[in-house]
């Protein structure tokens, strides 16, 4: 597995003509090497493969990183004085790539001032491997789904005249834990009636408003990859009004869902659920993307969104989450994630996402 992404990875450094790469981006370190910590960086090299970190993750190397890598003790040196330029990798007029995006302004400086080699800005390196999911990927983002549904289905049962947004976002967080998840992906929205206009909405003290939606947007992770799901229900009921925006947004994700297949590229995808929004009157309503990649990371690539030029491609996951939001009235999202296949996409989610009343 990490293998077969390292050698990825080198054929794309050659490609940029970089002798090295410093790899600083932790969700990228988790990709290529196994180490969930938090404090490490990796050198690769065509030859040998390096994880640079302190004596508190010793014995975390040793029990989660390839084999590939050797472990660089950086305990109490300087790693851009002390560490790099001892490695074989870091001879003078080496082009030794740094993680653009990553990097703070400080991180940067440092590098440029260096005399041992040339530090080159890359972007996207590792990033762009990550988009295409492995099948083993592609199990456990389904096993984070699954287990996301359940505890959303228990949260269900907390809905009641007595529950604030609060309540039902803490049992979220509790819950994701009791289930073996490591955490929640992203900090849960729970929003009710006014405050469901709001797309990332923050949960309140606010008991919830009846015959109004109330939305969830939460996620789990598991085994080290993300979940992200969106249900609206609506508390005690749900009015004719409502219940006509909430199947303009359904047709719209549905249909978006339908359209999806290699070679479009996120904004083809996005223009069918806009679309449907827009014909419907509320295109105004709908100011977002229509979704994003997810893996290690709740936000990746490829974007389902107006500026989405990436082609997709099998094994890239998605999500897909058309709304409308009327200002100080409420809104209504509705989010599923699937896999591009060969000849079109895969929901993870199994939930029905007919209207629901609850409480």
């Amino acid at each position: 597995m990490y293998s077969a992404r390292l050698d990825k990875l080198v054929a794309s450094m050659a490609a940029e003509q970089l002798s090295a790469l410093l790899v600083t981006s932790l969700p990228n370190i988790y990709y290529l090497s196994g180490f969930s910590g938090s404090t490490a960086m990796l050198l690769i090299t065509p030859g040998k493969k390096y994880i640079i970190t302190d004596f508190r993750y010793h014995t975390q190397v040793a029990l989660e990183v390839d084999p590939a890598f050797e472990l660089l003790d950086n305990t109490g040196k300087d790693i851009l004085r002390e560490s790099l330029p001892t490695l074989g990798a870091a001879q003078t007029g080496s082009r030794i790539g740094f993680e653009s995006d990553n990097a703070s302004y400080t991180l940067g400086a440092r590098l440029a001032e260096s005399d041992f080699a040339s530090f080159i800005a890359t972007k996207g390196l590792v990033e762009n491997l990550r988009m295409v999911k492995d099948a083993g990927e592609l199990e456990r983002i389904r096993e984070a789904v699954l287990v996301n549904e359940r505890i959303f289905q228990e949260v269900l049962g907390f809905v009641g005249p007595d529950a604030a947004e609060i309540d039902l976002a803490a049992e979220i967080e509790y819950r994701a834990l009791k289930h073996g998840c490591s955490g929640v992906s992203f900090s849960p929205i729970v929003a009710s009636g006014p405050n469901s206009a709001k797309p990332h909405a923050r949960f309140s003290t606010d008991k919830l408003t009846p015959a109004a939606p109330l939305t969830f947007d939460m996620g789990m992770k598991l085994n080290g990859y993300c979940s992200d799901m969106t249900r609206t229900v609506f508390f005690k009921d749900c009015p004719p009004s409502w219940e006509k925006i909430y199947n303009i947004v359904r047709q719209a994700k549905d249909s978006a869902h339908a359209a999806i297949r290699p070679g479009l590229t996120g904004r083809e995808i996005d223009a069918v659920a806009r679309d449907i929004i827009t014909e419907a009157g509320y295109g105004d309503k709908f100011g977002h993307g229509l979704g994003h990649g997810v893996g290690i990371e709740v936000h990746e690539g490829p974007r389902l969104a107006r500026i989405g030029e990436i082609p997709l491609a099998p094994g890239h996951v998605v999500t897909n989450e058309p709304g409308i939001y009327l200002p100080g009235e409420g809104g209504i999202r509705i989010e599923d994630m699937a896999v591009v296949t060969a000849d079109g996409a895969e929901n993870f989610n199994t939930l029905p996402t007919d209207v629901q009343v609850v409480g």
